[in-house]
């Protein structure tokens, strides 16, 4: 009799260990648990998506705008082209030196994730802008005049690598870049925002591209292309343009 009491309780308990298994895979299996899965992998394909078109942009305006008028407003990208102009080193090698030191120590203050987007980033604006040609697009506007040349380009390249600020910036992660040292200041000063600190950093490569260059005209179109980005940044994380 004990023993078949004892059958029993074992058998009772095999039972209920499958009923729990059971209801454990249920739950593993779950509608709401396949749906959210789907929702984090269609959420990360959207974040990569539109961090792949900053990087393009990116490359695009120093293709286009910067690298053949000198303009060098602010930024990596700025700073990359003032140190090419000096060092005579290509301007992709130039800003993968600069912001690798600086994913590095980001990685560690602001996470892995942001890590991981921001050497995404990192690594393919410079290929971006070797697969992209350099093209003097506004040649044409010499003929017309050359202060109309160097305003248009800085225009238009300001809004581009403005873009592609906003558009990282909204999907928690930087450009590589002097953004990458603006968050940085942020996560220590909280108070500050990230656009304020932009301008004094970016205006001080502008000031030593003015320095180097010794060419005042390009160092202001350079702080009027600044301005363009500064402002792109904050109509484009302000209304979430690309969220």
């Amino acid at each position: 009799m004990e023993q078949q009491a004892g059958v029993k309780k074992l058998q009772s308990r095999q039972s209920m260990q499958q009923q729990k298994n059971t209801v454990l895979n249920n739950t593993k299996n779950s509608p709401a648990e396949s749906s959210f899965k789907e929702s984090s992998i269609l959420t990360l394909v959207k974040d990569y998506g539109w961090i792949t078109f900053a990087a393009a942009i990116t490359a695009v305006a120093v293709n286009f705008f910067f690298t053949s008028t000198g303009l060098a407003p602010g930024g990596i990208t700025g700073l990359s082209l003032v140190c090419s102009t000096v060092f005579g080193i290509p301007v992709s090698t130039m800003s993968l030196c600069i912001s690798i030191p600086l994913l590095i120590l980001s990685t560690i203050v602001l996470g892995k994730s942001f890590g991981i987007k921001t050497l995404y980033i990192t690594l393919a604006t410079p290929l971006f802008m070797k697969l992209i040609p350099s093209i003097h697009t506004t040649q044409f506007l010499l003929d017309i005049h050359p202060l109309l040349e160097l305003a248009v380009a800085g225009l238009l390249g300001g809004l581009l690598v403005g873009a592609a600020i906003g558009i990282a910036l909204n999907h928690a992660c930087a450009t590589g870049g002097t953004d990458v040292i603006a968050l940085l200041i942020q996560y220590v000063f909280k108070f500050l925002k990230v656009s304020v600190i932009l301008f004094f950093l970016d205006g001080s490569v502008v000031i030593a591209s003015g320095v180097i260059t010794q060419n005042a005209l390009i160092s202001v179109f350079s702080f009027l292309s600044l301005m363009v980005i500064i402002q792109t940044i904050s109509f484009v994380t302000k209304h979430k343009l690309s969220a």
